[in-house]
């Protein structure tokens, strides 16, 4: 809509514009998600308040000639009626508000709890997937860049667009297991954070850029065909891609009054989080996959490597043939961890024995003199 468009010349469109240009110096996917909201509040107005736009209501409200508060139920009302997801219309709502406050108009948290009735959300539970579905729906696959993101991010629990946007240089392969760099600008927490891949991956990963990638420039994106490609195109080709594989496996189901799949890119981050967080501990998982964590949680590089080699990768390979030989070298790894500590132990007891003997020694030659006596 002209409102909303970033080139308007017109008065119409200088507030939004103002107000998203601010939005977007953080983050442009921030900036898209405002734009979206305040694209649905312009149609909201373009029925219930013809001729008013984002911008012209600003002056309205400012005159007192609207309540913002009714403006902003009636609004919710608007997109429930749109069957917008509960989550969705928060965001929107939320949106609208920032918008208006960025423009002085006041919004009280009491009054807006009392006079704008927000819907309540009543989440399904997530689809469980585990290994054996994702190795039943690879059954079905012949497509080797989809294959290969799918076991990366089982094994990383990367997020799909943070895999997307993995560059040559991001990736170091001479290191055991794979070490990962996500960058900053690529991810949800703005934090540049190193994790890691299983062989298996690796496997495949190394595969796709051999057949894929004739220069191998450190900036040429992994997961990319061909030049010039950006990790948002790379998203939206592997996400057609993974739905249909899904209606070609008979695992398309949606949840229970919403157009959202059961099973999506997500879902193999849920699984790698559970499955890291059954291996090792709710703090592990959370820094592996770039939640916030505890700041007194910290662990040199090769501690962490070492935990997510002998803990985890064993339970984040999917086909049996690599992950019994990866549960092998662990329980080898861990027989060896064992016997350091058993000897260990006895060179301690060892070491104990010839102190107590030095320390008993002057007591034995005092017990011989006072006999001699």
């Amino acid at each position: 809509m002209q409102v909303l468009d970033a080139n308007a010349n017109d008065d119409k469109g200088i507030r939004v514009n103002t107000f998203l240009e601010s939005i977007g110096r953080n983050s442009k996917n921030s900036r898209k998600s405002y734009r979206t909201g305040l694209h649905h509040f312009a149609e909201f107005l373009s029925i219930s308040k013809p001729e008013q736009t984002p911008d012209t209501i600003i002056s309205l409200s400012q005159n007192q000639r609207i309540n913002q508060y009714e403006l902003l139920d009636q609004f919710v009302s608007y997109l429930l009626n749109q069957h917008i997801a509960i989550a969705s219309l928060k965001i929107y709502i939320a949106v609208v508000r920032s918008f208006l406050e960025y423009n002085d108009i006041d919004i009280s948290n009491s009054k807006f709890k009392r006079k704008v009735k927000m819907p309540k959300a009543y989440p399904d539970q997530e689809e469980p997937l585990t290994l054996t579905d994702i190795r039943e729906l690879l059954e079905y696959n012949s497509n080797h860049r989809l294959r290969a993101f799918i076991l990366l991010l089982v094994s990383s629990g990367m997020r799909a667009m943070e895999a997307c946007s993995l560059r040559l240089q991001d990736v170091d392969f001479s290191s055991s297991p794979t070490k990962i760099t996500i960058r900053r600008e690529y991810s949800k927490t703005k934090r540049i954070r190193t994790i890691y891949c299983s062989d298996e991956a690796t496997k495949h990963l190394l595969k796709l850029i051999e057949m894929h990638h004739s220069s191998k420039q450190p900036q040429n994106l992994i997961f990319a065909l061909e030049d010039g490609k950006k990790p948002e195109s790379i998203y939206t080709r592997i996400l057609e891609q993974f739905q249909k594989l899904e209606r070609i496996a008979d695992k398309n189901q949606r949840k229970e009054n919403s157009l959202r799949r059961k099973i999506t890119l997500h879902s193999l981050r849920r699984t790698a989080y559970s499955i890291i967080g059954e291996q090792t501990n709710t703090d592990y998982s959370n820094w592996f996959l770039g939640h916030h964590h505890s700041v007194y949680w910290t662990h040199e590089e090769q501690e962490r490597r070492n935990i997510y080699h002998t803990k985890c990768m064993p339970f984040l390979t999917i086909y049996q043939e690599t992950r019994d030989n990866t549960i092998e070298a662990a329980l080898r790894e861990k027989d060896r961890t064992i016997k350091l500590l058993t000897n260990r132990i006895a060179d301690i007891e060892h070491d104990q024995k010839i102190i107590i003997d030095l320390l008993q020694e002057p007591e034995q030659l005092k017990k011989k003199l006072e006999s001699s006596d």
